[in-house]
């Protein structure tokens, strides 16, 4: 211990004598070590730590699939669900939900919160204890009774400031009477955010069997394995398909680990990202070690004379690694505190909805790691200048006159070798960086199938019982579009089911069946209902292929119509005019609808090939109590958000306006999962293209000041100016060369992981592979440029003294 501290205090003495050194070193790891640190951080959040519930392993999410419609993910009926929780031999409990938003009222506040609807088996499911109260009941959802909620901890320390007496507090939730009945521990969420959940009862008598609504969650039975379920499940959806023939064909279920439903899109961006500011972190340990190369020549002597006067290699390189441990141990405090800021900053451009990025936080896992990086890296970049360093030759260094230190060439290749390893690490990441980047503008250069420019988007909610089904909610919503138009500011307006690119929380689709042809379930194909008014594709500003658009006279009583778009008009007639053909709404319309336009595609998501669309007059199908509104504006589309919303509240006060968003914040929104990634890759192989610039600049720097005699001596014999430069760039290029080459092979081997994240852009792309490798080329000529300069400035007599 007491040669321990010893070796502590020399080391800080030895640290403090070169104050700039030390600045750089620190700034270098912990710019490194920060950034790993903060990676990591998101990563263990993120896809490492287990769920906030008892055994949530055991929780399974249910997705319904039908791979002969093409459907690869849909909800599941309330029929199938009883069947299901009567017949599974591989569940505890299967419950129930649907989501969606409440109108709470309390006195003259009214707000809108996120809810779901779930059966009385959801919270004995999650096996979670409310904080006050008791959860839901079965008896809950008996008729007659007022409405019982459960309620967040968030809504309640936000609406009722966290008082005690707010259980059996009664409340107005969508215009009816409701009691809370328990509240939930903060954490407790699910699904999504939600703030409050209500009865939701299993009925099988009154629903239809293909009325697919309900999401699915469940809890395994101990020792039941995924794959068993998986083929318990497959087992009873062949008995159904096969009792009802007309809904059940072709359905089935995929189970997913409910983790993994929920963080699985982001895996793969994630761990992309940590294996990048792991690079970024080797960059910075290898400058690092040059840098203590460098400073190493200037120690030989006192090296030297310490094993003169006895000292053992093994006791040399226990000294120098003491002070590289310690170099580290500070670097990774600073490390520690700059990865706070680097997590608030991912926090910050991660779209607001991305799943358990609200949980991220630093632990003990955190500050393990953080410790285990810190000395692992100080042992990495401390490890061969100690080697190098501890087996002087005695003679030659004690004869030195102790001006500067000897060059070596066991040291320079040291160096030559880490620079190497350097540029080729920045070249991986460049590289990935680069494929991201043409990914990315090559998706943002494909049309979403309309204009966002200049469009308003908000959600209109017709107040529950105040119209009814048909032509009073037509009117009314014609109404609001009316008034709407007259707000000076205001193109057009129109309304829509669901907003193009998901900016909607929900996607209804419909089977449809060609007419002449059987109404069976193999004739069926799947589209998307899109009941929209009369001027939605003027104002979205979607073009028209064939045919007309809808007109006022589209309305109950006229002829039953639809539009289509492209991909619908191919699949159903192939080489054929559309216009005039008729399809029948299978099992949800008892007539058939006749095609009177085609338009293009809009797409569902920038990254996918547009589905098949149908759009039907809200006219003839307004049974639906929710709609998108769409504004066209001369200019600003925020600034008239207040104006249209007054138009609104001057038809009816009581519907309420949510959501409010612009089409160019759905279509940046579409893009985030890409767009994400791209940034980030961006900016660490940046940092690593930046430190390996530095890191190239100290060599050459301590290249020339170590051959500064000789390049004297070349000089007095008749070297010229450029041979003096062609000397120092002519190695440091050749170094760029080998580093590119071995760059070449890594990224070949390792761009092939970025498949998933990439759109029109194969992982070995000759072009951006010969872009990177000119660009680095580029940064390490300037990074050489001015210790060559200053070679070429040397003063024979000055050199030769």
């Amino acid at each position: 211990m007491d040669t321990l501290i010893k070796d502590l205090r020399y080391g800080v003495r030895s640290f403090l004598k070169r104050p700039g050194f030390l600045v750089i070193a620190i700034s270098t790891l912990a710019l490194g070590i920060g950034a790993t640190t903060a990676m990591f951080t998101v990563v263990n959040s993120v896809l490492l730590r287990p769920l906030q519930f008892p055994e949530p392993e055991r929780i399974v999410l249910f997705e319904g699939i039908n791979p002969r419609q093409g459907i690869t993910e849909s909800n599941m009926s309330v029929p199938d669900i009883v069947d299901w929780q009567q017949q599974s031999q591989s569940f505890e409990q299967i419950a129930g939900f649907f989501t969606g938003g409440v109108f709470m009222s309390t006195g003259d506040e009214v707000e809108r919160l996120r809810a779901a609807g779930v059966s009385a088996e959801f919270f004995p499911l999650f096996k979670t204890n409310p904080l006050s109260g008791r959860v839901l009941q079965a008896d809950d959802a008996q008729p007659g009774r007022d409405t019982a909620v459960v309620i967040s901890h968030a809504l309640w320390q936000r609406r009722f400031g966290g008082t005690a007496d707010v259980v059996n507090r009664k409340i107005t939730l969508n215009g009816k009477p409701a009691v809370i009945v328990g509240i939930m521990p903060a954490g407790f969420t699910y699904p999504g955010d939600c703030e409050t959940w209500t009865p939701f009862a299993l009925n099988a008598a009154e629903e239809r069997r293909d009325n697919r609504f309900v999401n699915v969650v469940s809890r395994l039975k101990p020792g039941v394995s995924m794959l068993q379920a998986q083929t318990d499940m497959d087992t009873m959806n062949q008995r159904l398909a096969q009792n009802y023939v007309d809904t059940n064909t072709g359905w089935s279920v995929r189970l997913t680990e409910l983790r993994e439903s929920m963080v699985g899109e982001l895996r793969t961006s994630l761990l992309i990202l940590l294996g990048a500011v792991a690079f970024v972190l080797l960059i910075a340990c290898a400058n690092v070690a040059n840098l203590l190369l460098a400073r190493a020549a200037y120690r030989q002597k006192e090296i030297a004379l310490r094993t003169a006067l006895g000292a053992s290699r093994m006791r040399v390189v226990r000294q120098l690694l003491t002070e590289s441990v310690m170099l580290s141990i500070v670097s990774g405090v600073a490390g520690l505190a700059l990865s706070l800021w680097f997590v608030k900053l991912l926090t910050a451009i991660t779209p607001p909805d991305a799943p358990r990025f609200s949980e991220i936080g630093i632990n003990w896992q955190v500050f393990a790691f953080t410790f285990a990086v810190t000395i692992l890296a100080g042992i990495l970049f401390g490890l061969v200048p100690a080697l190098q360093t501890s087996r002087p030759n005695l003679n030659e260094t004690l004869k030195d006159s102790g001006q500067r230190g000897s060059e070596t060439g066991g040291r320079n290749r040291v160096g030559s070798l880490l620079i190497v390893s350097e540029i080729a690490l920045s070249f991986i990441l460049l590289a990935g960086a680069g494929l991201l980047i043409k990914s990315f503008l090559h998706l943002r250069e494909l049309s979403p199938g309309f204009n966002a420019d200049n469009v308003l988007a908000m959600r209109l909610t017709l107040p529950p019982g105040k119209y009814k089904q048909g032509e009073p909610r037509a009117q009314i919503y014609q109404q609001l579009v009316d008034r709407v138009k007259q707000t000076p500011g205001v193109q057009s307006a129109a309304l829509v089911l669901s907003l193009p690119l998901g900016g909607d929380s929900f996607n209804v689709g419909r089977g449809v069946i060609r007419e002449g042809r059987p109404m069976t379930p193999e004739e069926q194909t799947n589209a998307q209902h899109l009941p929209i008014s009369p001027d939605y594709f003027q104002t979205l500003q979607i073009p028209l292929k064939a045919g007309r658009t809808f007109t006022d006279g589209d309305n109950f009583q006229s002829t039953k119509v639809v539009i289509v778009n492209e991909t619908m008009a191919r699949t159903l007639w192939p080489n054929e005019n559309p216009i005039g053909r008729r399809f029948t709404v299978w099992r949800d319309e008892k007539f058939p609808r006749e095609v009177v336009g085609v338009v293009g595609d809009t797409k569902s998501s920038l990254d996918k090939e547009p589905g098949q669309q149908m759009y039907v007059p809200y006219a003839q199908d307004a049974n639906w109590g929710s709609l998108s509104l769409v504004v066209r504006t001369a200019g600003e589309p925020t600034s008239l958000a207040g104006s249209v919303r007054e138009a609104i509240r001057a038809v009816d006060k009581a519907v309420p306006t949510y959501n409010l968003k612009t089409l160019t914040d759905v279509v940046s929104t579409s893009a985030a999962p890409r767009r994400i990634p791209m940034l980030l890759l961006s900016a660490f192989a940046g940092v690593a293209m930046l430190l390996a610039m530095l890191g190239i600049y100290g060599v050459t720097s301590y290249y020339v000041t170590q051959r500064t005699h000789e390049i004297g001596v070349r000089m007095a014999l008749g070297a010229q100016i450029v041979d003096v430069l062609k000397l120092v760039l002519r190695r440091a290029m050749w170094l760029a060369l080998v580093g590119i080459g071995i760059g070449v092979v890594g990224a070949v081997a390792v761009t092939r992981y970025l498949t998933s994240l990439l759109f029109g852009v194969k992982p070995i792309d000759t072009v951006t592979f010969v872009a990177v490798a000119v660009v680095l080329a580029v940064v390490v000529f300037v990074a050489c440029l001015v210790p060559a300069r200053r070679a070429a400035k040397i003063d024979p007599l000055e050199a030769l003294r």
